[in-house]
């Protein structure tokens, strides 16, 4: 007797409100397990090995275009290992109406290129250096992109000398950060506005050259990576502590 045909007795003899027996239970029972179909294995092995090619074959394509474009963060990668430019727009160059072919071209050798981006977020992925900016300011206001420039003179063309500016103000107060990430050589001329200028200890060890003049003051120092950091603060209405202020910003900015 097959599963139909034992599945319909049943319910015929329920139908007629009749109880099955102990013998008829026991009969019920041996022709169910003598005609039990055990469900088919399934063939996982092959499932899974079918899976691993594909997942392989996606991570292939993943790293290809990571690979050209530097963009492997969400895979653990970290920063790009240069400037990736899918990620920026390039600024227009003005003022070189007047000029040659060939003289534009001299001028623009000498000249690092400008970038900009649509978002903090995507400029911060595009820098070849992990940089974190910071999230507490001392007024309500959030960074912008300043600009992105890669110092691509003749003897540089690798896309690692790299700077990049953000800036947050309130109408009154302004922070601007400069990101550097190579050595930058100035020649500091005397404004005749500078107070004071100090070395302060920052979190992990890490020391800053302190200025305060006026109108405000700035930090410098190298955060944990080897890159060079400027925070401009500017509050010429002195309503806050110049020196909390810069020290605060340069501490959430040195980890």
């Amino acid at each position: 007797m097959n599963h139909k045909r034992i599945h319909d007795a049943i319910h015929h003899h329920l139908g007629e409100g009749r109880t099955f027996s102990k013998e008829e239970e026991a009969a019920l029972l041996t022709k169910l397990e003598s005609n039990h179909i055990h469900p088919p294995k399934r063939r996982w092995f092959p499932e899974l090995l079918s899976l691993s090619f594909i997942g392989l074959a996606v991570l292939l394509v993943v790293g290809i275009i990571g690979s050209q474009t530097g963009i492997l963060s969400f895979l653990g990668g970290g920063q790009p290992e240069r400037l990736d430019t899918s990620l920026l727009k390039e600024s227009e160059v003005h003022g070189l109406e007047n000029m040659s072919e060939k003289q534009r071209e001299e001028f623009l050798s000498r000249q690092p290129k400008d970038y900009y981006a649509d978002t903090v977020e995507n400029a911060l992925k595009a820098l070849p250096f992990s940089l974190t900016l910071p999230e507490k300011l001392p007024f309500d206001a959030e960074f912008v992109v300043e600009g992105i420039k890669d110092w691509h003179f003749p003897s540089n063309t690798d896309g690692k000398d790299i700077s990049a500016t953000f800036n947050a103000s309130n109408g009154q107060q302004s922070i601007m950060i400069d990101a550097v990430d190579f050595e930058q050589k100035f020649i500091e001329g005397d404004s005749g506005s500078e107070v004071s200028r100090e070395e302060v200890e920052l979190k992990q060890g890490r020391k800053g050259d302190l200025k305060l003049d006026s109108n405000g003051g700035e930090i410098s120092f190298e955060n944990k990576n080897g890159v060079n950091i400027k925070i401009y603060f500017y509050d010429p209405q002195k309503d806050y502590n110049t020196r909390d202020v810069l020290t605060d910003l340069a501490n959430q900015m040195v980890h």
